[in-house]
């Protein structure tokens, strides 16, 4: 009895669901910041089906028997895309049986209803593009999915979207012998230096190169599936993301991906401000974690590395992609007021929304489906009580696919 009650109840809040998206809703009269266009004031959006159907200003049409909902005084934006988001049980991210995992999927660990993604949700956020943690050297595969969905199978955007490499201190932290003293056991994980951690690096892309050049014109051989990983990022087929803070980390991220000739985003990146001609020539898009990290007390970076405010600015001028995420900071604040930081710290009120909408969904491969306000994309957006960089903004309803999600659990 009590099975089909239950059952009963979900079966009735899918068709809930299923009856909000199909309804046709126009929300009137709010200030449009539609994500890599000009503002629109008294806006229009009209939305049915999950999807944008129209956009505009106070002249656009409304279809007859739609509901209206007067948004007087309220923004509208994107939702917010996060490319860089740390989940509650992160530590579930980690396979420390080897260094080097380049086939283990993040989305195998990934928990549909975890709290982060509803906290996410709260603050505007419907896009996230998940990794593996940052202990291993090579973690594995990263995915992007919504912070809601009606199944958790169709949370998922991108089930492979990523390769994440980590350099500096986490891969080889906590390897070394307990009570200090030299590793001289086999029992101990390797690497234990900066060293270490840069040649494991190397040897895993030198071992996917020689393989590539011995399997040319052979019959193939059993599939290694990490080797399989590493060689779509050598052919330009899996995008590489390395995790860097500080300068020499940096330098050594750019030189292994000139060395192998694989093109790699940089996450992170504290101290960019230090290395910017090196960025500007290798053409590389920056993952800029946490700008609020500069001015928080207490927020201390990692690897040595000396942050700067300034750095959005700097990146901005010398026409260096880049995006702001949350990261893996524990003192990063919500994605939207790390936007709020980046454009109190020079950056323009526009490229820094955009830095978290149009610019992370372009990066993502997923600009046709979101990141921006226009017909035919999905209807993920935030109705914000004023300008959402305002220090006061609060998310007062979030819509993915169409579909209402401040409550949804």
């Amino acid at each position: 009895m009590l099975r089909s009650l239950l059952l009963s109840s979900v079966v009735s809040a899918l068709a809930s669901l299923a009856l909000a998206q199909d309804q046709v809703t126009v929300f009137k009269n709010a200030r449009i910041l539609p994500g890599g266009q000009v503002p629109i004031e008294n806006g229009v959006l009209v939305i049915a089906g999950g999807k944008v159907m129209g956009i505009g200003s106070a002249d656009l049409a409304i279809p007859d028997g739609a509901t209206v909902v007067d948004c007087a005084g309220k923004t509208i934006t994107p939702g917010l895309v996060d490319a860089s988001f740390r989940a509650s049980n992160s530590n579930d991210f980690n396979e420390n049986g080897d260094e080097v995992t380049p086939h283990l999927r993040v989305l195998d660990s990934l928990d549909p209803d975890d709290r982060s993604f509803a906290r996410a949700r709260a603050s505007g956020v419907t896009t996230v593009h998940v990794m593996p943690g940052t202990r291993s050297v090579i973690g594995g595969l990263g995915c992007v999915v919504k912070t809601f969905a009606k199944s958790p199978q169709a949370m998922v955007l991108k089930e492979d979207a990523s390769l994440r490499i980590v350099m500096g201190a986490e891969p080889s932290a906590g390897n070394r012998a307990i009570r200090g003293g030299s590793v001289d056991s086999i029992y101990y994980r390797r690497p234990t230096t900066r060293m270490g951690v840069v040649w494991e690096v190397r040897k895993a892309f030198f071992d996917a190169k020689e393989s590539m050049q011995m399997t040319a014109g052979v019959p193939p051989t059993p599939p290694n599936p990490g080797m399989q990983v590493l060689t779509r990022v050598l052919k330009g087929q899996l995008t590489a993301v390395t995790t860097a803070r500080s300068e020499q980390d940096l330098r050594t991220a750019l030189r292994l991906a000139t060395e192998f000739g694989y093109k790699t985003i940089l996450e992170e990146a504290q101290d960019a401000h230090m290395v910017l001609d090196e960025l500007a020539a290798a053409k590389t898009t920056v993952l800029l974690g946490a700008p609020s990290a500069t001015t928080i007390a207490g927020s201390a970076s990692q690897d040595g590395a000396d942050p700067r405010s300034a750095t959005v600015r700097l990146l901005a001028d010398r026409g260096i992609p880049f995006v702001i995420t949350t990261g893996s900071n524990l003192a990063s604040l919500d994605l939207v007021r790390e936007a709020m930081f980046a454009a109190r710290n020079g950056l323009s009120a526009v490229r820094a929304l955009d830095a978290v909408t149009i610019e992370p969904a372009k990066l993502l491969g997923l600009d046709q489906r979101i990141g921006s306000l226009a017909p035919g994309k999905d209807a993920d957006f935030v109705v914000w009580s004023t300008d959402p960089l305002d220090p006061a903004a609060l998310a007062e309803s979030v819509h993915i696919d169409g579909i209402s999600v401040l409550a949804s659990r």
